[in-house]
């Protein structure tokens, strides 16, 4: 069997039950048709699985919002713990750790695992003790009921909060490598999540939105199937270009997306708004460029997870969580395709609003 270990979920009050329903829902519906769902004395576990989907299980449970570590473990009752152990091939440095939740069982903790380190030795003649930098050690969980885990494996997963616990979010999503990552750092936090994706065809290929509808598909991995929105912009930015200031032309570009992604927020019951902007990444994401996009959001918060994040950063997450050979297949976006000779990096809000007043082409 399998066995998960939650979180952050832990440090909850009178309303951790929410949470922990809403956990173990989100386990079992991501394991549907794969293995059992169990939550017993504060861990899951997972079996009644066939062993040639163990992996595909252990994939999917460390990527599941919430749990914090996933082990295979071999179960068995308390007398035959000592025969489980000398089954391991060890042929490495070890240590065995007994945590002995069944306060009954004898002997100690301490005085178990020496009994059941000379096991080790004694079936594995090439193996070595290092009580303090081990290269494996065996985990011997002694639980009530009669019953043990064995285990040498303690695998990582994703922590954060279950996924839909937080609210609902509508994530900005380009096909860069910025905007995927603060969306998985949003899911993260327990937001439901929604992408808008904004292209001007023909200025922007069929490429890119392909590329798009793939990256939300990976995300997917974590929170299931992601609604992706697809809205043009080619008559708002064509009109923007041809009567507008040159130098607030992104500015313009960037009001115009929050404006639409807030009208997709209120007519679908969405929360919030998250972007991938960086602090002084580009000329649109400083200061003045981020507070004159808040104020078109009205009382609709816009979340930047990524803010204060170094890009060596956010690659490096990109990585870990498998969007980043997508986001740097080449493409073109309505930044670059519109970028101007010199944005302006100090834009004001009054400026933006008399740029505006020359547009006819509604945003909606």
């Amino acid at each position: 069997m399998i066995l998960a270990r939650y979180g952050e979920v832990h440090l909850k009050g009178k309303n951790r039950a929410v949470f922990m329903r809403a956990l173990t829902t989100n386990l079992r519906n991501r394991l549907k048709g794969l293995a059992s769902v169990k939550l017993v004395e504060a861990r899951y576990i997972i079996d009644e699985y066939k062993a040639a989907n163990e992996q595909k299980i252990i994939e999917i449970t460390a990527n599941t919002f919430g749990l914090t570590s996933v082990s295979p473990v071999t179960t068995c009752s308390h007398s035959k713990i000592e025969k489980e152990v000398s089954k391991l091939k060890i042929e490495k440095t070890f240590r065995v750790t007994v945590n002995r939740a069944d306060k009954k069982f004898q002997p100690t903790g301490m005085e178990f695992a020496a009994i059941l380190g000379g096991a080790v030795l004694k079936s594995n003649p090439n193996a070595r003790v290092d009580l303090h930098n081990p290269e494996t050690t065996i985990f011997v969980d002694i639980r009530e009921n009669d019953c043990a885990y064995i285990y040498d494996k303690v695998i990582p997963a994703v922590g954060g909060m279950p996924y839909g616990t937080s609210g609902k979010a509508l994530c900005l999503l380009s096909g860069g490598i910025d905007s995927p990552v603060a969306t998985w750092l949003a899911a993260k936090r327990g937001l439901s999540v929604e992408c808008i994706h904004f292209t001007t065809p023909p200025y922007t290929s069929a490429f890119s939105e392909s590329k798009v509808k793939k990256l939300a598909q990976r995300l997917g991995n974590f929170c299931g199937e992601i609604p992706l929105h697809i809205v043009s912009l080619t008559d708002i930015m064509t009109e923007i270009k041809q009567k507008c200031d040159a130098s607030y032309t992104i500015t313009l570009m960037r009001r115009a997306m929050i404006k639409i992604a807030k009208n997709y927020c209120l007519k679908r019951g969405i929360d919030c708004i998250i972007t991938g902007e960086n602090l002084a990444q580009v000329a649109s994401q400083t200061i003045a460029g981020i507070t004159t996009t808040n104020a078109v959001a009205g009382e609709l918060p816009i979340l930047r997870p990524l803010v204060t994040y170094d890009k060596i950063e956010i690659m490096n997450l990109a990585k870990k969580i498998g969007t980043y050979d997508i986001s740097i297949e080449p493409h073109d976006d309505c930044c670059t395709v519109f970028v101007p000779e010199s944005p302006v990096i100090n834009p004001k809000i009054k400026k933006c609003e008399y740029e505006e007043r020359k547009l006819a082409t509604p945003i909606i």
